[in-house]
């Protein structure tokens, strides 16, 4: 790997073992749904340090860590705080699966010694940030710096689960001080490397990332070489049991002499730890000769075989930049596996202001040579959001004004491109994302496309599926036409096993037309109801939803499309530009369950502050200027396989007045963040002085939000109250 771009940072000093943090014990519990926990604390304005591995010393938010000794690794135990590193789910099924020999693309995130804006694992106000959205044509995320121990954060982890990819970290020793290290742990007895590949596959199982990316950069001893294939065996094996799906890849530096001397292919110098292993990674500096001897080297296992390209193009290499797809054509050729290194090119030496448009260029020159992978589970949902905007928006509404940027937040992205359908006919349609308008997130698709005269209807395919379709199909589609174009829009399904295939015919639902009859649903249940409450209606902000219900059998859902049709009795084309809000496609049967609850809801790590002089930060959440600073944890239970995320709100309440009995007020309350694990972090929460002889008084609402993607009304979200009084008040 290349040597890091920038000064080196100081390693942690060993951490002193974590206290527990104070929980408050709740003084009424939440016996039902809805119910409000009430929670007690005196205001102290005692120093509470945070640990400095998981939160930011300059705003005290929970951040991603990464580990910097042995020491450290060794004595990581999963803790409390851990819990804000765990990703949501693990990675989604794909076909064709992982495992196939269908030659892979991996990516590997490195840019700038890492740990940017990315390492706040609630998200940030960063309002140029680097964001990667062309997941479809990628099998392996690695997240890359130069600390020891590199985890990749988990907003990453979260946006790549949520399409199918895998993510691993990177296990790095350079220089003398790595010699020094890996003399450590790899020269002496199976015990000392069996201890360093326990907790490497520890970190994987508890933070639920897939595996490690193993890059020794520095000369090793006989005895340390010696036992370096045994430890790549011990951590693979380890890993294969205990993280499904789990990957150790090795990077092609050290050679079986311990000499560091990078080969740029795999052969007899590396062939051990390749076999050792899933995979190997190459340099950057091959030649199609290169290639060729190692097509015949990995045997049956080619697809294991990463070649590495370096799109910064630095050293003898064939094509980087926007010439990398040079590189991906040659490594194709010869039915090999590519990993792409550091891709971030675009967004850290062109022009920040027009990174989408150079994002989007670059990966349309290498789309040919990067096969896509399928979708294949229910429910899918998208609203198309990048995890970044200029605006914060709900279902059409906006809640906040300003940049924000959530990695974590990144809802599945389509395929981008223009798209021509065959034949002699001049229609087009153009994809790219768009952070001007959003019905649910911060950006939206936009789709500008032309319908020739001689054609009734152009389509674009969006995404690749591969699901077996139960018996009664949901979808919606969210859209909003810009322009005076009149064109009527429409999702489009192809299915496959056409000999058993049946389709049943296909029902609007809460729509009236002469070409779609509703299937009214005799008191459908409560999921289904909400669901389909605003389909067929013009909603807020101009956006328009169609809700459809489809009877199939015996059938496979394989691609999804968006069609645009123009009026038959027109003789002209027409030119039409479209936003694409949110996609739905869902199992009815899925709408038939009962709804989680969020449940024991309890606040820990409390701490105050006295507000700072107005004009020096602004607060986290909305209200009248205020005396006090509140920041502390929040933690609940719900079964996260049923979660997208959770909306974080709050009512930040008066200095007095007597606790809440009843279902929430009608006012508004404001949203603070989103979180995708049950817990989260207030962080300098303005709220009022308590009164002398009253308590002082803020609820805090926790928001489910179904992976079927509709609104949980607010009466059955979680809420907790924290009642605080002054000492001598």
């Amino acid at each position: 790997m290349e040597a890091p771009r920038g000064p080196r940072e100081p390693p942690w000093p060993a951490p002193a073992v974590p206290e527990e943090p104070r929980t408050l014990r709740p003084r009424r519990r939440a016996a039902e749904a809805g119910e409000e926990a009430v929670f007690r604390d005196e205001v102290r304005f005692a120093p509470d340090p945070l640990p400095v591995r998981y939160y930011d010393q300059d705003t005290a938010r929970p951040v991603s860590f990464y580990l910097s000794s042995l020491e450290e690794l060794l004595a990581w135990t999963p803790g409390p705080e851990d819990g804000f590193s765990v990703a949501l789910v693990p990675a989604q099924g794909r076909q064709p699966p992982l495992g196939s020999r269908r030659p892979r693309t991996l990516l590997c995130h490195d840019m700038m010694g890492g740990y940017l804006e990315d390492r706040f694992v609630q998200g940030s106000a960063a309002p140029s940030p680097y964001a990667f959205y062309h997941w479809q044509h990628i099998d392996i995320f690695v997240y890359f710096s130069h600390h020891l121990v590199t985890l990749p954060p988990v907003g990453w982890t979260n946006a790549a689960h949520r399409h199918g990819v895998r993510v691993l970290g990177t296990f790095i020793t350079e220089w003398k001080e790595g010699g020094q290290l890996c003399e450590a742990f790899l020269a002496g007895g199976d015990g000392s490397y069996r201890a360093v590949a326990d907790r490497l596959v520890l970190l994987a199982q508890f933070l639920r990332f897939d595996g490690w990316l193993i890059n020794i950069e520095n000369s090793l001893s006989a005895a340390a070489v010696g036992n370096t294939p045994p430890f790549l065996h011990y951590l693979t094996t380890q890993l294969h049991q205990q993280v499904p799906g789990g990957l150790v890849l090795w990077y092609d530096s050290v050679v079986s002499s311990g000499q560091l001397r990078w080969q740029d292919e795999l052969n007899e110098q590396n062939r051990v730890f390749f076999d050792s292993c899933d995979g190997i990674f190459t340099n950057y500096n091959w030649g199609e000769a290169h290639l060729e001897r190692m097509r015949a080297a990995a045997g049956e296992r080619l697809a294991d075989v990463y070649v590495g390209v370096d799109v910064f193009a630095r050293g003898n290499v064939v094509g980087g930049r926007f010439d990398t797809y040079k590189s991906l054509e040659l490594i194709r050729k010869h039915g090999l596996s590519a990993a792409l290194f550091a891709p971030g090119w675009v967004y850290e030496c062109l022009e920040k202001t027009e990174f989408l448009q150079n994002q989007d260029k670059f990966w349309s020159l290498l789309t040919r040579y990067l096969p896509t992978h399928s979708i294949c589970s229910l429910p899918f949902v998208t609203s198309f959001c990048l995890g970044m905007g200029t605006r914060r928006v709900c279902y059409g509404q906006e809640e906040a004004v300003g940049p924000w940027y959530h990695p974590g937040a990144q809802e599945p992205q389509p395929l981008f491109g223009e798209h021509r359908p065959e034949g002699p006919g001049q229609g087009w349609v153009k994809t790219h994302s768009c952070l001007a308008d959003a019905w649910n997130g911060g950006s939206s698709l936009l789709v500008r496309g032309t319908i020739p005269p001689e054609e009734g209807h152009v389509a674009v395919r969006l995404f690749s599926l591969q699901v077996p379709v139960p018996p009664k199909l949901l979808l919606s589609l969210v859209y909003k036409l810009e322009g005076p174009a009149k064109v009527r829009v429409a999702l489009e399904l192809t299915t496959g096993d056409a000999d058993s295939c049946h389709v049943g015919g296909i029902s609007a639902l809460n729509e009236t037309s002469d070409r779609h009859r509703p299937r009214p649903l005799r008191v459908p249940p409560t999921k289904l109801a909400r669901w389909a409450a605003r389909c067929g209606r013009r909603l807020q902000g101009g956006w328009v939803q169609r809700c459809y219900e489809l009877s199939l059998r015996g059938c496979l859902l394989q691609d999804l499309f968006v069609s645009f049709s123009r009026d038959p009795a027109s003789r002209e084309g027409e030119h039409f530009v479209c936003r694409l809000g949110e996609i739905q496609v869902v199992d009815a049967d899925s709408l038939l369950s009962p709804l989680h609850q969020v449940q024991a809801i309890a606040v820990s790590r409390v701490s105050w502050q006295r507000a700072a002089p107005e004009g020096e930060g602004p607060p986290e959440g909305a209200g009248p200027p205020a005396g006090l600073r509140l920041s502390c944890t929040l933690h609940w239970s719900y079964p996260l396989p049923h979660a997208r995320c959770f909306r974080i709100h709050c009512r930040p309440g008066t200095g007095g007045g007597p606790p809440s009995t009843g279902p929430p007020g009608p006012e508004k309350p404001a949203f603070l963040g989103l979180a995708f694990a049950n817990q989260y972090r207030v962080v300098g929460l303005a709220v009022a002085e308590a009164r002398p002889g009253q308590d002082g008084r803020v609820e805090f609402l926790v928001e489910p939000v179904p992976r079927e993607g509709f609104l949980v009304p607010q009466a059955e979200w979680g809420r907790a109250a924290l009642l605080y009084s002054t000492p001598g008040a």
